[in-house]
């Protein structure tokens, strides 16, 4: 399907009018600056690990515009280890991406609920229904293996807001998830979501073009990976100084004793926590294939337990 313009822009404010809220989660990307472009929420919040974190700034930018009041949730080393001791909790993870991805929704959410909002919306979903992940890059020249990888992301994608929204009490809703929303825009023709501009190919093409008229050069902001936009990335630096060389190595001969191979002083960090709470994953993988870097039950090539990805799975 090559929808114009017009139709894609009623039915993503008609999904928007369907999953209504009056605070927004706001990072300053395309899909969170979209959705305050439609929804001009009474409240946002953005947060980040640091003041100077890139997406408060862009949040910032986009809240001035759309949002009647706005709050920024700044966090330092010492609110990121217990975010972190929570999200492995609830995820059963020690994937490093998913727990710093995490911990930035889960500091968003405690903030509006604080500010005594209990239903938020997210911009979840965007980069999966429209091929907004720079990784795809790789692929434009091949709208064919764009289409199967998108095929692909369909059908393993997850979101953690609203499940940490559920632990903390509040309701997280999500339009490009909506269903008859996401229906739509899996039909769009792949074509559309690949574009090229100022002589620069960018996913979320047809989003970008679409919305440029309203949100003007925000709508080609280059695509940021969360935990660089939140800066929760910079999390890794501070557990490198806490792990000696010696230590590292004999306590990641231990895990490789459990199963588990260990990629990183930070991914040593959160294993050790996630030890804390549950035994090595081989110990409760009642399944016929496994992640071959942690002995984990294992669906497709991404490995959500230890966070592996190419990985073929191993037979039991």
């Amino acid at each position: 399907m090559r929808p114009t313009c017009g139709e894609l822009v009623d039915r993503l404010e008609a999904s928007v009018e369907r999953n209504r809220a009056g605070a927004l989660l706001l990072s300053g990307g395309l899909d969170s600056t979209i959705l305050a472009s439609i929804l001009r929420p009474e409240y946002s919040v953005a947060a980040g690990f640091g003041a100077d974190a890139p997406d408060l700034a862009f949040a910032r930018q986009v809240a001035q515009r759309y949002s009647r009041r706005h709050a920024e949730e700044v966090f330092y080393e010492e609110k990121m280890a217990d975010m972190v001791d929570a999200v492995v909790q609830v995820f059963k993870t020690f994937d490093p991406i998913e727990i710093r991805n995490s911990c930035v929704a889960l500091a968003g959410l405690e903030r509006a609920k604080r500010d005594g909002h209990t239903r938020v919306m997210t911009g979840d979903g965007g980069d999966e229904l429209f091929a907004g992940y720079n990784y795809l890059s790789r692929y434009y020249g091949d709208l064919k293996k764009v289409e199967q990888e998108l095929a692909r992301l369909w059908q393993v994608m997850h979101f953690s807001s609203k499940t940490l929204g559920e632990r903390i009490g509040v309701q997280v809703v999500t339009p490009f998830l909506d269903p008859e929303f996401a229906e739509f825009a899996r039909s769009v023709d792949v074509a559309e979501k690949v574009g090229e501009h100022g002589g620069q190919k960018y996913g979320k093409f047809i989003l970008r073009r679409c919305f440029e008229p309203e949100i003007g050069e925000l709508a080609w902001r280059p695509k940021m990976a969360q935990e660089q936009g939140a800066a929760t990335d910079r999390f890794s630096g501070f557990v490198e100084k806490m792990i000696d060389d010696a230590t590292y190595a004999s306590k990641a001969r231990i895990a490789e004793s459990e199963g588990v191979r260990i990629r990183s002083k930070e991914h040593l960090n959160y294993y050790a926590i996630f030890r804390s709470y549950f035994p090595p994953p081989k110990e409760e993988s009642h399944c016929d294939r496994v992640c071959p870097k942690c002995h984990a039950c294992l669906e497709g090539r991404f490995c959500r337990t230890c966070g592996a990805f190419p990985v073929t799975p191993v037979s039991l």
